[in-house]
This record gives C-alpha cells, structure tokens and sequence, in this order.
C-alpha cells in the first residue's frame, strides 16, 4: 500500500506582507475623482497646453491620473493636491456674486496673481486672477504648514496661458 503524502506550501511572513504592501500602495496611486471644467475654444487649448507643462511633483508629491481623464484637471500625492483649469470666475471676483469682494486676499507668486479662498477640511483654494483662463489649485489641510505649490506652477501656467490686460481685479 502506497502512503500519500501531502505537501503543504508556506509563504514566509516576510513574502505576505511585502505583497500586502505593494497592493496597498498601487491602490493609493489609482486615479483621483476630479470633476473637470466645461471648455471650448482658447481655454481648451490652453488648458492641453498646460497640462503638457505641468510638474510631475509637486510640493515633494508625485502626480497621479485624474477620472475622468481631462486635459483639464491634474492632481498630486495623497490626499490629493488638485488643478483644475478653465474653472468659471470665482465669486469674490465677480461683481454680480453676492460674494463679490475686490479687496480678498490676493499672493504673488514669482509674478503671477492668485486670488486664496479657504477649502474643505482647513485646506486652501488658489485660482489665478490675471490669466486669460482660470485655474484653480486645491490643497488640503493635510498640508498644512508645509511649502506651498504655487511657486511650482507659475512657469507651466504663464507659458500656457498668458495674463489677460483686460482684467480689473490685481493683487494688491
């Protein structure tokens, strides 16, 4: 009579947990829900342009896919640092808005204007002021009191999208 014999397979712990860490970490790289701004004509072609210009770190963050997948929207690390372009003119800087206010708080960043607004959770909202398309940076309170990302981003927005003369609002 033949005996059977049964072998049993064992992953060392090591082997688990490192494979647990790649998953994790593939699924925080998975793309971010960024809802994307309607344009048409010059703000989409700014909008293609800059997002061929845009860093792929920002603020020590790698950058991320966006979904859906828009030559309009990109985002950073995790939580998500979030761009958006061709957004409709903030409400502080429209005189029609109840929320119209034309001394809000304004930053320079090597020369290109920002208009800050407070985020959800403690975060900050930047939209430039002087381009000929809006585009707005979300940055999370999890950031908080570490650099800021506007610095970053001057030189891909202003090669894309040069400031507009006709526009009222400046920084102080």
């Amino acid at each position: 009579m033949r005996k059977e014999t049964r072998r049993r397979s064992v992953v060392p712990t090591t082997a688990v947990t490192a494979a647990a860490a790649v998953l994790l970490l593939a699924g925080c790289s998975g793309s971010v829900q960024v809802s994307p701004p309607r344009t048409g004509g010059t703000a989409s072609a700014q909008c293609a342009a800059l997002q061929k210009l845009l860093p792929s770190t920002l603020m020590g963050q790698h950058r991320r896919s966006t979904s859906p997948a828009s030559d309009n929207t990109a985002a950073w690390g995790d939580p998500a640092i979030t761009l958006r372009c061709g957004v409709p003119v903030p409400d502080v800087l429209n005189p029609k808005s109840a929320d119209y206010d034309p001394s809000a708080v304004s930053t320079v960043a090597n020369g290109l204007c920002w208009i800050t607004t407070t985020g959800s959770g403690g975060g900050y909202r930047f939209t430039t002021v002087k381009q000929q398309t809006y585009v707005e940076v979300d940055v999370p309170g999890a950031y908080a009191g570490q650099d800021y990302p506007l610095p970053s981003l001057v030189t891909a927005i202003t090669k894309a999208d040069p400031a507009d003369p006709n526009r009222v609002f400046d920084c102080l």
